[in-house]
């Protein structure tokens, strides 16, 4: 079980990302972030349990960020209960001395770019509407110093989908070994921006397949469970949603939710509340949203890629179609675009043999060998 925590809805970003912006600002206090601490624990007592820091802009609460950890550490030495920790931040309050913490207490923090300085200032600004790409740049660049292995965000929008392969480049260039993708759904994707965005995957599917034939580790979210669905076939299906199962997230007044989007100022969206952490978790509620998320649309059940396709996320359905179970139109029309390119991709590369595309896409053993690899245990 992941239980996010919603330290503040307040941000030091002007981000063009967000769905619903806070109507106001809220943040957690330390008792609330306790108390979240130990809904998570008692809720999964068997397994190590991941507490994730989320905001607005998590970093503005340092402070409540410092007494969970320390919290969850006493914990675990009083009671025995395992943690995990990961914080994602913007990066303009990231510093050295919140990454030595991070270093002392295993805290993995990922950082949100958006690829080259065009690409990232067109959405992530201040709040003066001043550019933050020097800034999170630098940030990024420290960041990678203390964990080589951090991951980067990267949102595409259609303002920056001409830009998408340049900028994923560029954040490979600088040393990410992991980059996850998000499309922004919401915004006005016309049909050029699609044409555009055909270009890019083919473009990309270039940059995958020159690093893997330099042999370079790296993860691209678009299309590494695309290629896992295209070579395991049937036995293998794309990221299903599994609502308010394995992942519940604590507004900043101790309600509880099913997904983070849902969380927006932690006041207004109370539909989608599902307890709190004193009271615990309305089961009758988590598991009717469950159900509802798993239906699938006619037009979903009738499409030849259902098994391959990223439609089931409740929130980003939620987000675009004001339903949990309906999908937009617009990430139909990219998974259509992306599942192509990425199978005739992986058929070159299994025709060249490419040995680093053999071990990543058909060795089980190969998640655990890069992982011992990466920390210098004889393999």
């Amino acid at each position: 079980m992941h239980v996010t925590i919603h330290l503040t809805t307040s941000c030091n970003m002007r981000c063009g990302y967000c769905y619903a912006p806070p109507t106001h600002a809220m943040d957690m206090p330390l008792e609330t972030a306790e108390k979240a601490v130990d809904f998570a624990a008692g809720f999964d007592r068997e397994n190590n349990t991941g507490i994730i820091f989320f905001g607005g802009e998590p970093l503005l609460k340092k402070e409540v960020i410092y007494h969970t950890v320390a919290y969850c550490n006493r914990q675990r030495k009083e009671r025995g209960r395992m943690f995990h920790f990961k914080v994602t931040t913007n990066g303009l309050l990231l510093d050295q001395a919140f990454l030595e913490f991070a270093r002392l207490n295993r805290v993995a923090v990922a950082l949100s770019i958006d690829g080259t300085g065009a690409a990232h200032d067109t959405h992530r600004r201040e709040a003066s509407g001043a550019p933050t790409f020097d800034r999170v740049d630098r940030a990024a660049d420290l960041l990678l110093a203390y964990q080589p292995y951090a991951s980067a965000l990267m949102v595409v929008s259609p303002e920056t989908v001409g830009s998408y392969a340049e900028s994923a480049a560029y954040l490979f260039g600088k040393g990410f070994r992991y980059l996850i993708v998000s499309f922004n759904y919401a915004g006005a994707w016309t049909g050029e921006h699609l044409r555009e965005l055909t270009r890019q995957y083919k473009r990309l599917a270039r940059l995958y397949e020159k690093m893997t034939l330099q042999e370079k580790k790296f993860y691209l979210s678009p299309f590494e469970m695309k290629l896992a669905t295209h070579i395991g076939g049937d036995r293998v299906q794309c990221y299903r949603c599994v609502l308010a199962q394995r992942r519940i997230s604590v507004a900043p007044d101790g309600s509880l939710y099913p997904c983070v989007q849902f969380v927006r100022d932690g006041v207004s969206n109370r539909e989608f509340r599902i307890g709190t952490v004193d009271s615990g978790v309305d089961e009758t509620k988590r598991s009717a949203l469950y159900e509802r998320s798993q239906r699938m649309t006619p037009e979903c059940e009738a499409c030849a890629f259902k098994r391959r396709c990223h439609n089931s996320c409740s929130c980003l359905n939620w987000q675009t179609t004001g339903r949990i179970d309906t999908v937009p139109p617009v990430l139909c029309e990219s998974e259509r675009i992306l599942i192509p390119i990425v199978d005739a991709m992986g058929e070159r590369l299994y025709r060249k043999r490419a040995p680093a595309f053999i071990q990543k896409q058909y060795n089980p053993a190969y998640p655990l060998m890069s992982l011992m690899e990466d920390a210098g245990i004889a393999v």
